[in-house]
């Protein structure tokens, strides 16, 4: 009974974001081009924000641009998958860059749609519709901030949790073998209360979003199914803007598994990686 009242509380944390670094491939003036239209969609991020452009000429390889970034220390980066592979026009990887720049840095990257070699344009009107994607939603305060920062004034912030139907089919396939436990009593219990957790949480998260000085309006959807899938039909079905996710994990050194395969997957729309 104690476990089950067990709650992790949201607490809503201003997340300034003083300066922009855009990377790029190209040149300087394609690069200015490019931090003008990434300005005009993200409209959240203020006219106080200061930017700047990192074009292919201030690097050569990805300790150079580590280097840059060092002396910038920006508080955010926008840059593209499968930056500087332009021979290779791969389509199954976000790039040695990505790579190393999401797990080498604490700075949040921001994906732009498609990839270096073949960029697709932003949306002309800008990002009003926000979601976040997590393994596990519970208690990840630093990723609800992070996405309501970017979420503006009556814009839609969508906190989505998909439990896993697959692995929950195996674990129960598990408990049907073990005569002392009642398999569908179980399945019941287990599923309702795996659902709760999220739940409870995006439940505080709402009215801690309620509580701050933003006006952006949260939402939740938290049910059973297939996480790649299900959520490629969310993005479409809310006409998603920016998906938020997190890339690092503290037993691991490459980006987080659905992280990693929704970043591949989903080209088509801006990711920001935490």
């Amino acid at each position: 009974m104690f476990k089950r009242a067990e709650r992790s509380p949201f607490h809503y944390v201003e997340r300034p974001i003083d300066l922009v670094a855009v990377v790029t491939d190209t040149d300087a003036a394609a690069a200015e081009q490019l931090q003008s239209q990434v300005r005009s969609h993200f409209t959240r991020l203020d006219s106080r924000t200061r930017w700047t452009t990192i074009p292919s000429s201030q690097y050569q390889t990805v300790n150079e641009l580590l280097e840059v970034l060092h002396e910038l220390d920006p508080d955010l980066l926008v840059t593209s998958r499968c930056l500087s592979e332009k021979a290779l026009v791969p389509q199954h990887t976000l790039g040695v860059y990505v790579d190393v720049l999401t797990q080498v840095t604490e700075t949040p990257v921001l994906l732009l749609p498609g990839t270096a070699p073949q960029p697709r344009p932003l949306r002309g009107t800008p990002c009003r519709n926000v979601m976040v994607i997590a393994d596990h939603l519970d208690g990840d305060d630093p990723l609800v901030n992070a996405a309501a920062r970017f979420c503006p004034a009556d814009g839609t912030l969508t906190l989505a949790h998909i439990e896993d139907d697959r692995s929950f089919r195996h674990m129960i396939d598990a408990i049907s073998r073990i005569p002392q436990i009642n398999t569908d009593q179980a399945r019941e219990l287990i599923g309702e209360q795996l659902l709760a957790v999220a739940e409870h949480y995006i439940k505080s998260c709402i009215d801690g979003l309620a509580a701050s000085p933003l006006a952006c309006r949260p939402q939740q959807v938290v049910e059973f199914g297939h996480r790649v899938v299900r959520y490629r039909q969310l993005v479409q079905e809310h006409n998603v803007d920016l998906l938020v996710t997190n890339t690092k994990q503290e037993d691991q050194l490459a980006i987080n598994g659905l992280a990693y395969a929704l970043s591949v997957e989903l080209t088509e729309v801006p990711q920001l990686l935490l």
